[in-house]
């Protein structure tokens, strides 16, 4: 990823979260993840990467999902033949059901035999199993479509998209009012089915809907501002990366991706999209153990400082040890139903959702569009104007003195600063009263650079 990373010029959280949509895509079909005897995980993902235009977000999504789309066309190639043959088949015995019945009705022949002829193609044709061409990835789709889809491919399949035009689908771009189940059911891996006159019924006992998508922050503000969307908890469903912007900063002639690095990639995707095992994947003990200490640790969160995001935060455990499996599942050597997740892969997979949930914070700011943010914009980008590392909030004050009349009225917005670690405040002993002293980024180097980050909604 840090390869994609520097040839393209983008932050490395694009490329971080996107493979994670890479993984989903090869695992989602072949297993699913124990927690408890009563609690069952798929292994689908929603990953989206936040970023304004002109950041190259094409450039990534792409190089990472181009040996998927390479496997697809291989098989799609190799099961051409055998694909036409089945089509043709059921072609021939159409016509013969169809002569069968005309016989049987208009009295030519034996009426029982040709009566038990015609039932028996019916009875073949009921069972006949229809092939489609392969597929792993869609793009813009209706969401009737994405049902058809996944039907055709045993229930699953990704949608990858640089556009934020699936969030026009959902709210009905193509059809009058939202209409999104396919999204929602898909995630959770809940039956999908669905009867529409003159055509037939898609029934999906086992939905799995991967989403690997770039789109630009006002996508993300116009996906708050859908209540119907936040009401029926697909916002929570999204894992969000925050992509800082390195406009400005970017090396006009940077490395490409090395040929062998390339060719690992190839080789990796290939070999986790061909396996062929599947089943059950559970937690070690010693797992089970961190996994119980971060859900516990989360709860007290959903009581506090994410009860503003509840619909997200209580879906970030299932997300992590989804995530959990997916890693071990591309680690493990052998079949990974066969061996329980480590207390290592656990570790590392809570290392993520925590890193997920800082940007889930902020994308749920920006989604909220709520007036306390907008004030931390303007806060963050009068800090930077000013270039240095350290003041008093009096000072700050003095700076913002247009906006705030008291300095109370500017604590919310301070204090937003500070909870998403742009700003330290401290206390320094001066013989008398205490003073009070706010640190920018202390412990960060490129605070100066990413100070542009959050003025501009990043």
């Amino acid at each position: 990823m840090e390869s994609v990373s520097e040839s393209t010029q983008t932050p490395e959280e694009m490329a971080g979260i996107l493979s994670l949509g890479v993984l989903a895509t090869a695992f989602q079909s072949k297993f699913t993840v124990e927690i408890t005897p009563d609690w069952k995980e798929p292994l689908c993902l929603y990953c989206v990467a936040v970023a304004p235009p002109g950041e190259r977000k094409t450039a990534v999504i792409s190089a990472l999902t181009k040996p998927v789309y390479e496997y697809e066309a291989e098989q799609r190639e190799i099961e051409a033949v055998e694909i036409a043959q089945n089509q043709t088949e059921r072609a021939l015995l159409e016509k013969a059901l169809e002569a069968a019945k005309n016989s049987t009705t208009k009295g030519k022949g034996n009426f029982a035999e040709k009566r038990a002829e015609a039932l028996e193609l019916s009875a073949q044709l009921a069972q006949f199993k229809d092939m489609h061409p392969f597929r792993l990835l869609a793009d813009d789709t209706t969401p009737e479509k994405l049902v058809d889809l996944m039907d055709m491919q045993g229930g699953c399949i990704t949608v990858c998209s640089a556009e934020g035009g699936v969030f026009d689908s959902m709210a009905g771009r193509y059809e009058k009012g939202a209409n999104f189940d396919v999204y929602l059911k898909g995630h959770a891996g809940d039956m999908i089915v669905v009867d529409r006159i003159g055509r037939r019924t898609n029934s999906i006992p086992d939905p799995r809907l991967t989403m690997l998508l770039t789109i630009q922050p006002e996508v993300l503000s116009g996906l708050m501002e859908n209540t119907t969307f936040r009401g029926r908890g697909l916002c929570g469903r999204f894992l969000y990366a925050m992509c800082k912007s390195k406009v400005g900063y970017r090396e006009i002639s940077p490395a490409p991706v090395p040929d062998h690095v390339r060719a690992e990639y190839r080789a990796f995707v290939r070999r986790i999209l061909s396996t062929q095992w599947s089943g059950i994947i559970r937690l070690s003990p010693e797992a089970d153990e961190i996994r119980k200490e971060y859900q516990g640790y989360i709860e007290k969160k959903l009581g506090d400082e994410w009860e503003c995001m509840r619909d997200w935060g209580g879906k970030i455990t299932g997300a992590m040890v989804r995530i959990a499996a997916l890693m071990h599942a591309a680690e493990v050597q052998g079949n990974p139903a066969e061996t329980p997740i480590s207390p290592e892969v656990m570790a590392g997979a809570t290392s993520i959702a925590e890193f997920l949930s800082a940007h889930a914070v902020v994308a749920y700011q920006i989604m909220g569009a709520d007036e306390e943010y907008e004030s931390a914009r303007y806060l963050w980008r009068r800090i930077g104007s000013t270039g240095q590392d350290e003041m008093s909030k009096r000072d700050l004050f003095r700076l913002c003195k247009g906006r705030f009349k008291r300095v109370e009225d500017m604590e919310p917005a301070l204090q937003t600063l500070i909870n998403m670690g742009y700003v330290r405040e401290i206390e320094i002993a001066t013989g008398g009263r205490p003073t009070k002293k706010l640190l920018i980024n202390p412990c960060d180097k490129r605070a100066k650079r990413d100070r542009r980050g959050l003025a501009d909604g990043r």
